[in-house]
């Protein structure tokens, strides 16, 4: 995705003006603000699994801080940012699963972007959030529920840890042939949000 594609995104998702008491924060991609995807693998590799992470992304949280179900995040992933980060893997078959995942699994030259748009959350009994959304993957749009923890960590910033289970089959993404280095993974993928969300601003640390 060109970046003035993934700014666009981003300005049509900060369209979505703070509510009465809603407070706005920024998430983009960082060294640590990241989005990453585990698919496992299955017979004699089923200790083994692959590491995917997305390196540009760009989204808003709408936090309401007294009324925190209120809350919503938006987020807009760049497809072609998608990269191989198996330490089990040679650097020639990390580009190899990159190749497919990117080309082929997600077909990101025709649908460079994934979005998700949360609808609702709901307090968990113990810690943390339910967050109920929709996640357009390809063109394919699923309900999301993602298990959330919440933290504030000073006055400008908060750190969103965050994770769902997800069927690839759901997105029509289909299990590769044995040429590539993907074959034997399960369905079944876990994606893992760690975001930091900011103010605006340019001294905001």
């Amino acid at each position: 995705m060109k970046e003035q594609e993934l700014q666009a995104a981003n300005a049509r998702t900060l369209s979505r003006m703070p509510g009465e008491g809603e407070i706005q924060y920024t998430i983009s991609a960082s060294d640590d603000s990241t989005i990453a995807v585990e698919v496992y693998k299955t017979r004699l590799m089923r200790k083994r699994k692959h590491l995917l992470f997305f390196r540009s992304f760009s989204g808003c949280f709408l936090h309401a801080p007294d009324r925190p179900e209120n809350s919503r995040l938006d987020l807009t992933i760049d497809a072609t940012s998608i990269i191989c980060r198996d330490q089990w893997l040679r650097p020639r078959q990390q580009r190899r699963v990159t190749e497919y995942v990117r080309n082929v699994a997600l077909a990101a030259d025709r649908r460079p972007q994934i979005q998700f748009s949360s609808s609702r959350l709901t307090p968990k009994s113990l810690r943390g959030f339910v967050v109920e959304g929709v996640l357009n993957v390809g063109g394919i749009t699923r309900v999301l529920k993602l298990n959330l923890v919440l933290s504030p960590r000073s006055n400008a910033r908060l750190q969103l840890d965050a994770d769902a289970a997800v069927r690839l089959s759901d997105f029509g993404i289909k299990p590769p042939s044995s040429r590539f280095a993907l074959v034997g993974t399960k369905d079944e993928a876990l994606i893992h949000l760690l975001l930091w969300a900011r103010l605006p601003g340019p001294n905001v640390k």
